[in-house]
């Protein structure tokens, strides 16, 4: 697992005409070529783990295309407060790193798991254990 360190801030945008701008954590691979190491929010284009190639214009980089798709599958959900903030969710999220796995949270509430493509994991299912028993 790299660390924090070794990632650097990309202005990315998605929109080709520079009013959607996300900045995101990569890994620079090649001259303008990026391993996405984060999911981005306010796109499905890329994920964690792709492989993307971008055109720079000042500060900003404009996303081209996917070279390689992440080995790794997205599931998203909005969670309560409650399950956030909860030992069950900790738990959860380290099983996740067991699997070889990445989890996010953002927005306070946006729970974003990345998991192996082929898995035998039922990450929906986990999830949902975890919110019945915040709920009981």
């Amino acid at each position: 697992m790299k660390d924090f360190k070794d990632y650097i801030e990309l202005h990315l945008c998605f929109d080709g005409e520079g009013r959607e701008v996300e900045v995101l954590d990569v890994t620079q691979l090649e001259e303008d070529v990026y391993q996405i190491e984060e999911n981005p929010v306010f796109t499905e284009k890329v994920s964690f783990g792709d492989v993307i190639k971008v055109r720079k214009s000042r500060d900003v980089s404009y996303y081209i295309d996917t070279i390689k798709k992440s080995a790794f599958t997205r599931h998203n959900w909005l969670l309560s407060r409650e399950v956030i903030h909860s030992l069950e969710l900790k738990i959860l999220k380290n099983k996740i790193r067991d699997w070889n796995g990445n989890a996010e949270q953002v927005f306070g509430g946006i729970f974003i798991v990345n998991l192996p493509a082929h898995t035998s994991v039922d990450i929906q299912d986990e999830v949902q254990k975890v919110i019945n028993a915040v709920q009981k």
